[in-house]
């Protein structure tokens, strides 16, 4: 049988110390027991001097720059909770962006993987808060209800998991950021006096964040910077379409493409504005192949081909929303586009730039062994590597990501 969470708070230790929060939750038998001290002056709660708050500030806002330092803010916040491990994620609709503390990584893929990705009741009762503080899962549900949600019930609590304490931030990208600390279900709730030990850090989180999400657009627009360098027209996109960047070649670049209402990118043939839209509402098959979309010329703009490309964050993409970076080129070109762009767009070094380049240029791993001057297994090497940073698996795919073949160009069926 299950019972509601009781809370009683304790009078004052003579010794002036503070107050005894006592936390009891009954579940099927067992008893699960939480005692806090609260230390405070009058209105403050006073941090837990087992962990080093200064510190902790600090490596929070190295994040904000370094996002491989996220996890290890993670493992410190799940420290001050006795917990197993913490994650953001971005509440948005779209393939699930998130970062973890490495013990959890698996169970949280399995979460993100499964039907409770984007519907689950803590989607629906604690996201949607707009109070600038943590909450528990006890303040916004009983445990009966807890003990009847298959959320909890046959996902977090066979996992290991099973308690929450977590709070959200708006992002830049206008995503609703989720940071959560997870729980062992073994361990017992999370005491509210916790939750308001990180009310405390919940700003510079807050701060860390917005600032990891321009950091995010920063790279952005330096890609697009770029490709105006050698030439190419291009625009930064959310998963929207809508433009967080541009260069003056692409606002200048043809009367077939154009930045319309809300800053949308649209097409002047109703075919190519579908395929581009699917594109974007498809990242993971984008990062596969990449979605090349010819237009025909008109009388006033050569015909061209809109290559619409995933740009990699390095973890940004948590906070500023997945972007990709859509450029114009000439449907006569043939060329890959240059190894400096390539090193900007997929983090590739010059000699794996070098080598892609040559490869979507039509040459075979033993010409590019020879002109490079190096072995077969060196050019083999940096190929597995150039895989990985761009997220193909063969040499054909990474051809089709960022080759430009002839292809026949779509009519303009409105003409």
């Amino acid at each position: 049988m299950a019972f509601r969470a009781h809370h009683h708070r304790d009078r004052r230790f003579p010794n002036g110390l503070g107050n005894c929060l006592v936390s009891v939750v009954l579940h099927d038998g067992c008893c699960f027991l939480t005692l806090t001290t609260e230390t405070r002056a009058a209105g403050t709660v006073l941090l837990d001097t087992s962990v080093n708050f200064e510190v902790l500030v600090d490596e929070i806002y190295e994040a904000g720059i370094l996002p491989e330092r996220w996890p290890q803010v993670f493992d410190r916040l799940a420290e001050i909770a006795d917990a197993e491990g913490s994650l953001i994620f971005a509440a948005a609709p779209g393939t699930p962006r998130w970062m973890s503390s490495e013990k959890i990584r698996e169970r949280i893929d399995r979460w993100t993987k499964g039907p409770f990705a984007h519907n689950n009741p803590r989607a629906e009762r604690l996201i949607p808060n707009t109070e600038p503080r943590f909450l528990t899962d006890l303040d916004r549900f009983t445990v009966e209800e807890l003990d009847n949600e298959s959320f909890y019930r046959d996902l977090l609590r066979p996992g290991g998991l099973g308690w929450c304490v977590g709070t959200s931030i708006r992002s830049p990208s206008g995503d609703m950021l989720v940071l959560s600390v997870e729980k062992a279900f073994a361990k017992g709730p999370v005491p509210r006096a916790i939750a308001e030990q990180f009310d405390q850090l919940r700003p510079h989180l807050a701060r860390a964040a917005v600032l990891a999400g321009r950091l995010g657009f920063e790279r952005a627009r330096t890609a697009v910077a770029t490709m105006e360098m050698i030439g190419l027209p291009a625009a930064a996109l959310t998963q929207a379409g809508r433009v967080v960047a541009t260069n003056p070649g692409f606002l200048a670049s043809t009367a077939t493409v154009s930045v319309g209402a809300q800053d949308q990118v649209q097409f002047s043939y109703p075919t190519a504005n579908t395929l581009f839209l699917e594109a974007l509402a498809k990242p993971v098959s984008l990062a596969k192949t990449g979605r090349s979309i010819p237009i025909a010329g008109t009388d006033k703009s050569p015909p061209l081909i809109a290559h619409v490309l995933p740009l990699r964050l390095a973890g940004l993409d948590v906070f500023a929303g997945a972007v990709s970076i859509l450029f114009l080129t000439p449907i006569t070109q043939q060329r890959s586009p240059g190894p400096e762009l390539l090193q900007a767009l997929f983090d590739l070094t010059p000699a794996e730039a070098r080598i892609t380049s040559l490869l979507i240029d039509g040459n075979s791993v033993d010409s590019i062994s020879k002109m490079q001057s190096v072995s077969l297994n060196t050019v083999r090497t940096q190929l597995k590597s150039v895989f990985m940073k761009t997220g193909v698996d063969r040499q054909v795919d990474l051809v089709r990501l960022l080759g430009q073949p002839r292809v026949q160009l779509i009519p303009d069926r409105d003409a």
